[in-house]
């Protein structure tokens, strides 16, 4: 039974105790889509898969249009580098679908599956012609995404968010340099490109500021006004930054939650005191 969510940043269902996102069904589809290649591998099938992995000349002279987003379903051995995919979609998808809402998740997603394919089609109209499958870039850019939202947080043993991210993508980088691989390479920097855009867009980072001499002067006395919470109940005010700690720990709260956790926990202790 599906559970209405006015915000829509919610799990879709719950099966068992465990809530379903819009990236856990996309997490199963994929899991469908790897028996299904490996069996058409088995079966001798693999002109099948060549006709719906991505092709720059099919696409752009033969008119395979659907390659542009069935390449990213098409799974090919090493297959235990799919698991640490599913994992980056499962569990930082979820966070990202729950910061951004599912609309905004499900646009994300979509432009980075079609971004890449589409870069690499003009790109074969001037004369590279490239082929790609699978979807480990794709689902990096996602991971790319949870950690411009959430820069801070510790994964990996603890380590910021932001610094693992930089990491795989140099390790990703110099993988495809070693290889030749710019096929690969191209695809991961246009990943990487989409997601920072797009969390950008949506974040509202890219916004032109107003002119500072056009904005009306604040007084302090506004300043400490708009400071100071106005909840009668101090843990009501700190209950999403709670929820936070325990999802990410200390390190992923930004300098005003910490003051906000700060001051109510100097009023908590004054209402003890009286």
């Amino acid at each position: 039974m599906f559970i209405r969510d006015t915000d829509h940043n919610g799990p879709l269902t719950w099966m068992g105790g465990f809530p379903v996102y819009v990236s856990t069904v996309i997490a199963g589809v994929h899991g469908v889509a790897l028996i299904l290649s490996a069996l058409a591998m088995a079966a001798g099938s693999e002109m099948l898969l060549q006709t719906l992995g991505f092709s720059s000349m099919a696409v752009g002279q033969q008119g395979f249009v659907w390659q542009l987003f069935t390449y990213a379903f098409i799974h090919t051995p090493p297959y235990w580098m799919f698991l640490i995919e599913l994992y980056l979609l499962v569990v930082f998808g979820r966070e990202v679908e729950s910061h951004l809402g599912r609309a905004a998740f499900i646009q994300l997603y979509a432009s980075l599956v079609l971004a890449p394919t589409v870069v690499l089609t003009a790109l074969g109209w001037a004369g590279w012609n490239t082929v790609t499958s699978g979807s480990s870039a794709l689902h990096f850019g996602v991971f790319v995404a949870f950690a411009l939202i959430y820069p801070t947080a510790e994964v990996f043993f603890s380590i910021q968010a932001r610094w693992v991210a930089l990491a795989l993508l140099a390790i990703n980088s110099l993988q495809c340099l070693a290889l030749s691989s710019y096929d690969a390479l191209a695809v991961l920097a246009v990943d990487c490109v989409t997601a920072c855009l797009f969390v950008g867009w949506r974040l509202g980072r890219f916004d032109r500021p107003s002119a500072p001499l056009k904005r009306p002067p604040v007084s302090s006395t506004r300043r400490q006004e708009k400071r100071t919470p106005v909840d009668d109940n101090p843990l009501d005010a700190v209950d999403p930054i709670l929820e936070k700690i325990s999802r990410h720990g200390m390190g992923s709260l930004t300098a005003r939650e910490r003051e906000r956790l700060e001051s109510a926990r100097s009023r908590l202790l004054a209402q003890d005191r009286d």
